[in-house]
């Protein structure tokens, strides 16, 4: 599937007006993003807050939503359904708490995964089979077409659940999700600047997904351009190569 812009993203999922009032009380009117959108990221990179956006989600959701949710945030079936059988009795807290528990399993394994496989000296290549390009002099990334050369070649660090990627170049540099969805490079050190920070996913096909600090996916789209995304479709999943 194709990239979607956000304002067709907002149009695609479903929201209802009780979904709408229910998650903003819990996650701020301001947030900018759909119930389905809030819950998603929650399962997607869980943390303590993560149990009451999803139960918000729940007791204002049918269990239609909840699955198509928890296919997106690539929570396991047997969670799915157990999830959505407690949520059939009116179990609202057991079923968030299965989904909750079930999205910080995947990510510990996700990232013990990556820190084994997939750490050191790596390439990304997206979809389209070009390979992220970080440039040297100036602070912008975008995407190579052809061999790839040393500006195609990054450090992946492990910093707990999370992953860098520091260029090739020197004085070291960072790749960083921006809040308007635009990706760069930054001097500043991980420890002083948590935009540089990902959080790994693996995919089934065995590609990687990195979630941004902002609930934001790195994307490498057709045109050659590395930008965020809301959603994690084919352009945000990554292969590694070793170089």
């Amino acid at each position: 599937m194709g990239n979607l812009t956000n304002k067709q993203i907002h149009s695609h999922i479903h929201v209802s007006q009780k979904q709408a009032s229910a998650l903003s009380n819990t996650m701020g009117a301001g947030s900018g993003r759909s119930p389905c959108q809030i819950a998603q990221m929650a399962l997607a990179a869980p943390d303590e807050k993560s149990h009451p956006l999803v139960l918000s989600f729940i007791r204002v959701s049918s269990a239609e939503e909840i699955s198509r949710v928890c296919d997106a945030s690539g929570i396991p079936v047997q969670a799915k359904n157990e999830a959505i059988s407690e949520f059939g009795k009116g179990h609202h807290d057991r079923a968030a708490t299965i989904l909750v528990a079930a999205a910080e399993q995947k990510l510990r394994e996700s990232t013990r995964e990556l820190s084994g496989q997939a750490g050191g000296k790596r390439m990304l290549k997206s979809e389209h089979g070009t390979f992220m390009r970080a440039y040297d002099g100036e602070w912008k990334v975008d995407l190579m077409r052809g061999e790839p050369r040393d500006w195609e070649h990054w450090y992946v660090e492990d910093w707990g659940s999370k992953v860098v990627f520091k260029a090739i170049h020197s004085p070291g540099r960072f790749l960083r999700a921006r809040a308007d969805g635009k990706v760069d490079l930054v001097p500043t050190h991980p420890n002083e600047c948590p935009a540089s920070k990902w959080k790994p996913f693996k995919n089934s096909d065995g590609s990687w997904s990195f979630l941004s600090i902002h609930g934001t996916w790195l994307s490498g789209l057709g045109n050659d351009t590395v930008c965020c995304m809301w959603e994690c479709k084919s352009s945000e999943k990554f292969t590694l190569p070793w170089w």
